[in-house]
């Protein structure tokens, strides 16, 4: 697909990119002059603790249970398994 820059450098991307008006993107630009748009999700500053490697790897550690899992079909099956690993504390 060909399209031209405006006066201003731009050009209009087809939806089928997939990129919307507001979406991040970085350009990258090869060493043989083509050009790579790459969509990016930013990372709000305050939240760039959770994505250290340490804090990734101590939330996935805290989503493992080493508890089997367990069909519960009643309220007081239920009521068991819920006191039996309140007990394992």
């Amino acid at each position: 697909m060909l399209t031209q820059t405006d006066s201003r450098r731009r050009i209009t991307l087809p939806p089928a990119t997939g990129i919307r008006p507001g979406d991040t993107v970085e350009i990258e630009v090869l060493e043989d002059g083509r050009i790579l748009l790459i969509p990016v999700e930013t990372i709000p500053r305050h939240q760039l603790w959770a994505w250290t490697a340490d804090s990734k790897q101590a939330i996935v550690k805290s989503l493992e249970d080493p508890r089997p899992s367990e069909v519960v079909e009643t309220a007081e099956a239920a009521r068991d398994v819920a006191r039996r690993w309140a007990d394992e504390d």
